[in-house]
């Protein structure tokens, strides 16, 4: 069995920094047998098995086929860029892959790091894919370090929840998806350090860190 899932739903994954929900997320996309496209708005180092490629210079029927094939793609942005022209890119490349006619059967992931950050230049096709995507083949995972803050619609469509060490501030996340902070709490205490929470709305079971 992966770290997570290979069910038809959306993924969310949060957790306050070093907590090690980006190791356990990089680390769990890398076991998948799909094509994933990981969107890297923060440029951050990325495991050998992701392809690294530039948002100036995308070929969408190019990078549909590699997803088609399982490649792992890292998107990158070019340090000149200001943050709309980022968020332009990530909502038009959002829309094309919606377009690109993967299905259930054949689907393709795009994780969205730091979504909390996505802004109104992509919001609305962002949501698409949270709302309308697993019928068109094309599965998001949302890694955050502050859920409370991540649009609604992102967690709330979201049927697996990974959820590494959070602070109190964070109780809209938890009140949003009628999660028990304080047992989420006394299972990290149990667990230790770089633990995790998961549940799908029905359980709710703490792992120790991978």
């Amino acid at each position: 069995m992966g770290l997570i899932t290979q069910n038809n739903n959306h993924i969310f994954i949060c957790g306050m920094t070093r907590s090690g929900k980006t190791y356990f997320a990089t680390r769990a996309l890398c076991e998948l047998p799909r094509g994933v496209l990981f969107i890297n708005i923060q440029n951050a180092e990325m495991p050998r098995k992701f392809i690294k490629i530039s948002a100036n210079n995308i070929d969408f029927e190019q990078l549909a086929g590699e997803l088609r094939q399982g490649t792992k793609l890292n998107l990158t942005f070019p340090a000149s860029w200001g943050n709309s022209d980022i968020m332009r890119v990530i909502g038009y490349t959002s829309r094309q892959l919606l377009r690109a006619g993967f299905t259930e059967k054949s689907p393709i992931y795009i994780a969205y790091d730091e979504c909390q950050a996505l802004t109104r230049e992509c919001i609305s096709d962002v949501r698409l894919v949270a709302t309308r995507g697993l019928y068109l083949g094309v599965r998001a995972v949302f890694i955050t370090q502050r859920p409370a803050l991540a649009d609604l619609t992102f967690y709330t469509q979201s049927a697996e929840h990974y959820i590494f060490q959070l602070g109190k501030g964070e109780r809209g996340y938890f009140n949003g998806k009628g999660i028990d902070y304080d047992e989420c709490l006394k299972l990290w205490q149990q667990n230790g350090q770089h633990s995790y929470v998961y549940t799908d709305g029905f359980i709710l079971d703490g792992r120790r860190a991978i």
